[in-house]
């Protein structure tokens, strides 16, 4: 049975990841973050905020009521957001044709430098109509596979449409 989620899975991959990449310039752009409380400590380069969370970096976008943002000290980039609420929503435009990948959980870690997005706790992604919901999910953001594991009972499910027939010419 494992063997044929692992199958699956990489059948949804390939599916879902021909229609990969994120728009290369959001991580360059600047973190705008709007929340109703806000600490930072300058030695460890972490800021927590909490309370109606949202953030925007270029087209990425975060809703969470609890929010860490994590920075290396000596380069000063980001290197991981991990929001939480009930549920944590991240969404990122991932072509020039307006196509969104839309993710929530009830834990979200956005690893920056890694283009990595962990989904832990009721956690569903959906991209270019296909969808998959499971207690864990990793994605790839650069090239758009995705890992997803049920921790407790259930299964991983998912849904994925028919490709398009390609125009005869």
């Amino acid at each position: 049975m494992k063997q044929f989620v692992n199958i699956s899975l990489l059948v949804a991959s390939a599916f879902i990841g021909q229609y990969a990449h994120a728009l290369p310039d959001d991580i360059n752009k600047p973190l705008e973050i709007q929340a109703d409380e806000a600490s930072f400590n300058q030695n460890t380069g972490e800021a927590i905020y909490k309370g109606n969370v949202f953030v925007k970096q270029g087209t990425i976008e975060i809703q969470a009521q609890y929010l860490k943002v994590s920075t290396n000290v000596n380069t000063r980039k980001f290197s991981s957001l991990e929001a939480t609420g009930k549920p944590a929503k991240f969404s990122q435009q991932i072509d020039w044709s307006g196509n969104i990948v839309i993710s929530k959980g009830n834990k979200i870690n956005y690893l920056t430098t890694e283009s990595k997005l962990e989904i832990i706790g009721d956690g569903y992604l959906s991209r270019m109509q296909n969808s998959i919901t499971a207690d864990y999910i990793l994605y790839m953001i650069n090239d758009g596979t995705f890992s997803a594991e049920k921790k407790d009972s259930g299964r991983v499910n998912m849904t994925l449409q028919p490709q398009a027939p390609e125009a005869k010419k």
